[in-house]
């Protein structure tokens, strides 16, 4: 039975040898195992920059996993690409440079600097403040007594030619009667057709008519006086202006002299509008510069002010400062309190030389930007900038010149890149030293054996 089974083993393993001899020479003489694996040739590895220093080498679709201190070809067939050592070729201490493919899949973006004009619109907020009132006070030019006092609160919304109060004055009453006489007498002239005597009763007529109006009778109560042919006892005192009442001197029945205040009406023809800038914009601003107003109050009306004003001091806890213009109030819409957004339309700056806002870097101590110089070399520049515009651009007053590239997405992706790549270079440094990467370390020692 021994016999016969190592008979079959041995036939088995003849047939097998000649099956893979016949599939070596049907296949030109090729060996079938050996051939299986060479299917499939990795991708040539990229040429070398002689002129740089390899940091070491990696596949950049497998990340810090694939990094080798030599060539070779990664888990996934791929020929690792090498990295290339900042400043082996030119450049300053401090510049970076990585692999272009790495730079493309890091989405870095870049802009050129330019000469240009910077605008700049500034934002902010403002509420209405009265202005140095303009005062009106209402007096009376002949004594008598108040009858009706139709304004009596103070605050009171007043319009000109809104009646204030009436008056029973005798030096009024009487002067009426003569208007009127000289009313009569100039119909008289008229009819008894002597010009002289009509010339000279019309004289009479208006200067008691005058008279009454300097008095502070208004024309069209003379007027409807002399329609009547009737004196009123009581006339009615009307505003003069459109204001605010600000104070009120009288109570009715009472008595007053001529030359005395009745009442003052604060007028508000014109309203300040304030609005509070931070002190970063404070460059941007001048005298007479417009201003325009948007009112919660009057949604889609727009308000248009000049700067007459910016306050020489600045808020310690907000760190604004008060600017200030005049508005149009001839309506009395406006009213102290009301809330507005403010845009201030500032002076361009002409012939300045710009950068993206977001090319700057904010050190903490300084401020950097990110030069691409092509060929994946990027150099950090110190740089010194100036006011900065409503367009996302930058005043650079020094660091950087006309045409220059500078990185404005992408910089901490760069910067952790170029961190890698230290790392990366010890790393190869230690692996390729005698001992390997974990040469040098202490290493824990075994424990005694128990006899």
């Amino acid at each position: 039975m021994k016999r016969i089974t190592r008979t079959f083993v041995l036939v088995l393993l003849a047939a097998g040898l000649g099956a893979v001899l016949g599939a070596r020479y049907a296949d030109g003489g090729r060996d079938p195992i050996r051939s299986m694996g060479a299917q499939k040739a990795p991708m040539a590895a990229p040429p070398v920059d002689s002129t740089r220093k390899v940091l070491y080498w990696w596949d950049p679709m497998l990340g810090p996993a694939s990094i080798s201190p030599k060539p070779g070809i990664s888990a996934m067939g791929m020929a690792l690409v090498p990295v290339y050592a900042a400043g082996s070729t030119a450049g300053n201490p401090g510049d970076v440079t990585i692999d272009p493919a790495i730079e493309q899949n890091l989405a870095v973006e870049t802009s050129t600097v330019r000469f240009g004009t910077l605008h700049q619109t500034v934002h902010t907020v403002g509420y209405v403040r009265q202005a140095t009132p303009v005062v009106t006070a209402v007096t009376l030019r002949a004594s008598g007594w108040i009858g009706t006092l139709y304004a009596t609160t103070d605050g009171t919304a007043i319009r000109k030619g809104d009646p204030l109060f009436t008056l029973y004055s005798p030096q009024l009453l009487a002067a009426e009667e003569e208007m009127l006489a000289a009313a009569h007498n100039v119909a008289l002239a008229a009819r008894a057709r002597d010009e002289n005597a009509l010339a000279e009763a019309r004289q009479i007529f208006q200067s008691i008519r005058m008279r009454l109006v300097h008095l502070g009778v208004s024309t069209g109560q003379l007027d409807r006086i002399a329609a009547d042919g009737r004196a009123q006892e009581y006339l009615t005192f009307l505003s003069p202006v459109s204001g605010y009442l600000a104070a009120v001197g009288v109570r009715q029945q009472s008595f007053i002299k001529g030359g005395e205040t009745v009442m003052r009406i604060d007028q508000l023809n014109h309203v300040w509008l304030d609005a509070q800038v931070y002190d970063n914009q404070l460059r941007w601003l001048r005298l007479g510069q417009v201003l325009q107003a948007h009112l919660a109050a009057d949604p889609g009306h727009v308000l248009e002010g000049r700067i007459f004003f910016i306050a020489p001091d600045e808020d310690p806890q907000t760190h604004t400062v008060t600017v200030r213009a005049r508005l149009e109030n001839s309506d009395g819409f406006l009213r102290p309190g009301m809330y507005a957004l403010v845009d201030i339309l500032t002076t361009p700056l002409e012939r300045s030389l710009l950068a993206p806002a977001s090319a700057i870097i904010h050190t903490g101590t300084g401020e950097l930007a990110l030069l691409a110089e092509g060929k994946g070399r990027f150099a950090p520049r110190e740089v010194r900038t100036g006011l900065s515009g409503s367009d996302d651009l930058v005043q650079v007053l020094s660091g950087l010149q006309p045409g220059d590239r500078v990185v404005t997405s992408g910089q901490f992706l760069i910067d952790v890149e170029s961190n890698m790549n230290e790392v990366a270079a010890k790393f190869t440094a230690g692996a390729q030293a005698p001992g390997g990467a974990m040469a040098g370390m202490k290493m824990p020692k075994p424990p005694m054996a128990a006899h």
